[in-house]
């Protein structure tokens, strides 16, 4: 990947956007996806524009913008990057997305992003959903954490990862953290979390980076609500975004009036959203919905607001409690939360807290023989026969296996054949994005679980 280097510019890359991290300065990016329905990269930029020099005129707030990277688009992230004014081009952060592309295509897409200059990545594999299991299992993709090797290898980027903190299964949740942890390891240099507006999870993410002693910087990403995008979101048409029954009810109710009380109820709870994610520690927002520069500059004006509003975590608090009072948090009976007492107070030096007991695993009597027989069967799984693995593990015949390693599950298995972790599209009850079966890599955590519980 070394050749990558030889491409970057030769001129010094100025990176505001990283410099408004390191200096933190609160960073307001507009999710914006590339126009579809254009001839050239120059035409889409020309549409972008409007927005994008909105979002760079602000004084006192490092704005811009997050192009998204979606397979099918006339364009992708990197192309219409290299169309961009060179100077402004890292005041922004684009996607670079896994879905349709082997890990050479991937290279090849970094190598487009250094030769623009451009050192903002933020890696993807991508949406299984709206596809067919057929279709996700024909088509390439590439993991997020393989396209953040292939970045830090480089050396020229400065990478980020996101994370769907949004779950409250506890297999998905516990797999979900594993797999930030990856992640981390891999390279990313700051986060961006999947949009939801559940403020406890919002913090549980930060205390958990504190608790494990990882200090990056993180942008919360969330969506302004309009009538038309509350609709798909209730009709679970938005992979990876979901809402509680009592936000839904609230949401239904607020749509009963005006659309110009609905929307004066978004701006007011995205203030008191900004207020408590900056005492949290968040580093800034990445708001998608932002449909015109206008909206874009009030929403920008109520962040000013929201970043002065408050000037402890408790202040807040007694205000959210009052004003929402917890209808975005999943509350329910088998909810999984990894801490006790979050959302009560600020992070507390000095009474340290504990990841909470995950409490028993149940697995089925199938389960419990399955995971014997393959126990015997693979324990030198690089030894056993190609026949015996493809019949009872779902083996895909990979050189380098790794069935020991994954509780003799095959990686490869999963639609995505993603090799580190779950993707953000797991579902609430921890299946498959595009299959009614179990996320391999939440069945990976069951049998994790099960496994230390007994001790072996």
């Amino acid at each position: 990947m070394s050749e990558l280097q030889l491409e970057m510019s030769l001129d010094k890359i100025n990176n505001p956007f990283r410099k408004a991290l390191a200096g933190g300065e609160f960073v307001f990016l507009a999710g914006v996806d590339i126009p579809s329905d254009v001839k050239s990269t120059s035409d889409a930029v020309d549409q972008l524009m409007p927005m994008a020099e909105e979002m760079w005129s602000f004084d006192d707030l490092h704005g811009g913008l997050a192009l998204s990277d979606r397979p099918g688009a006339a364009w992708s992230s990197a192309e219409t990057a290299s169309a961009l004014a060179q100077e402004k081009r890292n005041c922004n952060i684009f996607y670079l997305s896994g879905s349709g592309r082997d890990r050479a295509a991937v290279e090849n897409e970094l190598k487009l992003f250094a030769g623009a200059g451009v050192e903002n990545i933020v890696t993807v594999s991508g949406d299984g959903a709206p596809l067919s299991l057929r279709e996700c299992r024909s088509r390439k993709f590439t993991g997020s954490s393989e396209s953040l090797t292939a970045a830090c290898e480089a050396g020229c980027f400065f990478p980020g990862a996101t994370f769907n903190p949004f779950n409250y299964h506890k297999e998905t949740v516990l797999a979900g953290y594993e797999n930030l942890k990856k992640k981390l390891a891999c390279g990313s240099e700051f986060l961006v979390t999947q949009s939801g507006w559940d403020m406890l999870q919002m913090q549980t993410l930060m205390w958990y980076l504190l608790h494990n002693e990882l200090y990056y910087p993180v942008i919360a990403g969330i969506t302004f609500l309009t009538p038309e995008r509350v609709e798909k979101i209730l009709s679970n048409a938005v992979p990876g975004v979901t809402i509680t029954r009592d936000y839904a009810r609230m949401l239904e109710s607020e749509l009963s009036g005006s659309r110009a009380q609905f929307e004066a109820a978004q701006y007011s709870r995205l203030e008191l959203q900004v207020s408590g994610l900056r005492l949290m520690g968040y580093s800034g927002v990445q708001i998608s919905g932002l449909d015109y520069p206008g909206r874009a500059n009030a929403v920008a004006k109520r962040i000013r607001a929201a970043l002065k509003s408050f000037s402890t975590f408790d202040e807040w608090l007694r205000e959210y409690n009052s004003r929402i009072g917890g209808v975005e948090i999943n509350s329910g009976l088998h909810a999984f939360h990894i801490f006790d007492r979050v959302l009560r107070r600020d992070y507390p030096q000095d009474e340290p807290v504990q990841i909470k007991d995950p409490g028993k695993t149940v697995l089925s009597s199938s389960e419990k023989v399955e995971y014997a027989l393959k126990k015997h069967l693979f324990k030198s799984s690089s030894r056993r026969s190609g026949f015996l693995k493809k019949l009872f593990a779902g083996c895909s015949g990979c050189d380098d296996c790794t069935l020991a390693e994954h509780e003799f599950i095959c990686p490869r298995s999963c639609p995505k054949k993603l090799l580190s972790g779950p993707c953000g599209g797991v579902r609430g009850d921890g299946r498959c994005e595009v299959g009614d079966f179990e996320c391999r890599y939440v069945k990976m955590a069951r049998f994790r679980l099960k496994k230390l519980e007994t001790g072996r």
